[in-house]
């Protein structure tokens, strides 16, 4: 079976020493299992059996939006399936730019964080934004729900979500984290957007099969994605533990592979 992992992050080869120990030292209990390389990850996807990783990148800077688009330039391929990442402080005409020539490189989507790049995801100074992730035709990924390295922060709650979901129900939405990190008895109410997707990751870690799979049934199957958040986890670990769930074939099927393929444009 072909595998999509649709949550990893990586870094710049002069960087990612410096960020993988930075993030480490805010991610509590999560240990980064690889190095934060492009190889490192390669040899992740060798070890798992995982055919492709979309790479999801973070803008925390508005300098950062262009080096980002050209490292996304840098590692896609036949396994690396990049996201940009543009910052609340861009001006439009640069992320309006920026997004044309992604278009052009085949790049199919944005990332943002709201904890580490400053906004409330239903805060209408980005609802231009969003306006213009849907004219390129892009998907945007959300992180959602708590961020260990932010307590108390709503910023990214799975309600706003649903205000941005109802509010541009043209935009392509996912959300991480099976609805979002640590409210799975909230999520349910992005499981009712049609054009709201999910991914897995890391959220295993925290909860037993059980009440993981009931959280992954609030979401239409044809929506919801496997994740892993490498390196904050094994891929390896987190695929044996997908493929041990007690759900049908035809489920795991989705989730694993054809429903991200989709997504991603590479089966109709």
């Amino acid at each position: 079976m072909n595998i999509i992992d649709f949550h990893t992050h990586i870094f710049p080869d002069k960087i990612a020493k410096q960020a993988v120990a930075a993030l480490a030292e805010e991610s509590g209990e999560y240990v980064p299992r690889t190095d934060g390389t492009l190889k490192g990850l390669l040899a992740s996807l060798d070890h798992a059996g995982i055919s492709l990783s979309v790479v999801a990148n973070i803008a925390t800077r508005p300098s950062q939006m262009l080096p980002i688009f050209e490292f996304c330039r840098h590692i896609a391929g036949e396994r690396i399936v990049p996201l940009l990442s543009v910052h609340p402080d861009n001006t439009m005409n640069e992320i309006g730019m920026l997004f044309a020539r992604a278009a052009e490189a085949g790049i199919k989507g944005v990332k943002l964080h709201p904890m580490y790049q400053g906004f409330a995801i239903d805060d209408r100074k980005m609802y231009p934004v969003y306006q213009l992730i849907g004219h390129f035709g892009l998907f945007v990924v959300f992180h959602t729900g708590y961020d260990m390295a932010f307590p108390g922060n709503t910023q990214a709650d799975v309600e706003r979500v649903k205000t941005i979901a109802d509010q541009f129900k043209d935009l392509t939405i996912v959300a991480t984290h099976v609805g979002g990190w640590r409210q799975w008895d909230r999520s349910g109410a992005l499981g009712k957007c049609r054009n709201v997707y999910t991914e897995t990751s890391i959220t295993m870690t925290e909860i037993d099969d059980e009440r993981f799979i009931k959280a992954l049934s609030q979401f239409d199957e044809d929506n919801v994605l496997f994740g892993s958040d490498s390196p904050w986890s094994d891929q390896k670990e987190m695929l044996e533990r997908t493929l041990r769930l007690n759900i049908s074939d035809r489920l795991k099927e989705k989730l694993l592979y054809s429903n991200a393929a989709r997504l991603l444009g590479f089966e109709k």
